[in-house]
């Protein structure tokens, strides 16, 4: 078993940022390091299941603290200011700071390069049962980075910070050498910045006044990870399709009878869930911060001059549960009908599709928001082949 240990670099500044790490498979010399960025409340330790599967899949895993979080600097009052008032700046050196990460660790632990180049997009649906990497282990090297839920927020303001002031020419340089793949799974649509519908009528956990300040970190987690039923699930494609409208979503319910972190010790509960975190996570709901996560999300994935000119080569996997909450379920099918929206347009403007981000939509069918912990190795499984498809 991998140690736990954690870790911690110093960046530029004082900056602290705390991971452990699975470490290198034994005799590779082409693994693919995969770093995971944690979502709201949750820490990295709720991925520390992951790194027991990594070997096997020929990747080293490597679980992030993301900053305000156990280990890792906490935002200062500037910054928090920065992020109410919708600053680009907050997110352009939130991304800077993973690229100093990465460069850290590119040189202290000497990783594979990339030695792929990037394969066409489709939109895909995915089993657990179905899918298995088990008869190629060739890899990829080079490096993925994953973000979970709200984290997703911190990898779309990477690819969709164009030119960031921050990332100087000689670190982009290097991090195109290394950085292959970015991965979403399950975000929210607040990472996005998409607007709700005005007849949305779905519970939000955060907009409940029946909730105090301190039951708040607990109810958002059971809630996240309960096992819901979308009446747009289609049982042909194993997925929830692009035409689905917000109604047809199990989004009335605080939780359903199967919750993932009911499982959870207390011990558990107390090393994977910071409550101190939970104020900070929701100023993503004030509308100052929606519109910059709107425009870095569409020049990250849907601006043609953004995308030709900013990590060019990196694609995205965009992987959700068909049992999710309904924040993540929206999330996914929205950005299915933009992406495609997209496609179309420009095939039938210019005859062929626009420089878009390339994307796989991969549906985990019968998983929750929590798949990572209640199916870790199938779990582990997608990821590779996502890593070697993409």
């Amino acid at each position: 078993m991998p140690s736990l240990q954690i870790q911690t670099y110093t960046l530029s500044e004082g900056i602290e940022l705390s991971f452990t790490d699975s470490g290198v498979p034994p005799g590779s010399a082409d693994y693919t390091t995969v770093i995971f960025l944690h979502g709201g409340i949750f820490n990295a330790y709720q991925f520390h299941k992951v790194h027991a599967h990594a070997h096997a899949q020929n990747l080293r895993t490597v679980l992030l603290h993301r900053r305000d979080y156990a280990g890792s600097t906490s935002y200062s009052a500037t910054e928090i200011e920065e992020l109410e008032q919708g600053s680009v700046t907050f997110w352009e050196r939130l991304s800077a700071q993973v690229a100093q990460f990465l460069e850290i660790f590119i040189e202290r632990e000497r990783i594979p390069k990339l030695t792929r180049k990037l394969s066409s997009s489709r939109e895909t649906a995915c089993s657990f049962t179905a899918t298995s990497v088990k008869e190629n282990r060739r890899g990829n090297g080079g490096i993925a980075i994953l973000a979970w839920s709200a984290g997703c927020s911190t990898v779309l303001s990477f690819l969709g910070g164009t030119q960031n002031p921050l990332i100087s020419k000689e670190l982009y340089q290097l991090l195109q050498q290394y950085v292959g793949n970015c991965i979403l799974y399950d975000p929210t649509y607040l990472c996005f910045g998409y607007p709700l519908p005005s007849d949305n009528r779905n519970y939000i956990p955060w907009d409940d006044p029946t909730v105090s300040t301190d039951e708040l970190p607990q109810l958002v987690a059971e809630w996240v990870s309960s096992y819901y039923d979308h009446p747009c699930y289609d049982p042909v494609t194993r997925s929830l399709p692009s035409t689905a409208t917000m109604n047809e979503l199990d989004g009335i319910r605080l939780k359903s009878d199967r919750i993932s972190i009911s499982s959870w010790t207390d011990e558990e509960l107390v090393k994977g869930l910071e409550r101190s975190s939970a104020k900070n996570e929701t100023l993503v709901f004030q509308p100052s911060v929606q519109k910059t996560l709107r425009q870095l999300s569409e020049q990250a994935l849907f601006n043609k001059t953004s995308v030709s000119n900013w990590f060019p080569g990196v694609g995205v996997s965009y992987i959700g549960g068909t049992r999710s909450n309904w924040m993540c379920a929206w999330a996914i099918i929205e950005t299915k009908r933009r992406y495609l929206r997209t496609l179309f347009t420009g095939i039938e403007k210019n005859g062929r599709s626009y420089n878009i981000r390339k994307i796989r939509f991969v549906d985990m069918d019968g998983l929750n928001h929590v798949a990572h912990w209640d199916q870790t190795r199938e779990f582990m499984e997608v990821i590779a082949k996502e890593i070697q498809l993409l």
